[in-house]
């Protein structure tokens, strides 16, 4: 696992999107060619994108991370938290809304729905 663990910590030092599957043991990631998501080994660093055909490994990373910035991936469990605090916000600007907790109810329900649906 300490390989995991040194792999994953490079994406969060350089402040990288990233979504770890860890029943697969990938590393999802913006493709540095593309931008579409690349999957990358967690034990081994050996990464492929599927929509461009690219690969590499962590030092390939590293080295583009020295001179350019990676793209965004879109990362659910952030977006929720995003969409928690819009509505906590709402919530006590308009504490009269009781549809505002129901929505924010709903919303956690649909996502944690679909999280265990992929």
């Amino acid at each position: 696992m300490s390989s995991e663990y040194v792999h994953l910590s490079f994406f969060k030092t350089h402040k990288i999107d990233y979504i770890y599957h860890p029943n697969s043991k990938t590393i999802e990631f913006p493709c540095i060619h593309c931008q579409h998501a690349a999957k990358m080994s967690s034990k081994s660093s050996e990464w492929f994108c599927d929509h461009c055909h690219q690969n590499g490994n962590l030092s390939n990373l590293l080295e583009f991370s020295k001179l350019h910035t990676f793209g965004k991936l879109f990362v659910p469990k952030k977006e929720l938290k995003r969409i928690i605090q819009i509505l906590n916000r709402l919530s006590k600007k308009y504490p009269d809304e009781c549809n505002l907790s129901s929505l924010k109810n709903r919303i956690i329900y649909l996502v944690n729905y679909c999280n265990d649906k992929n």
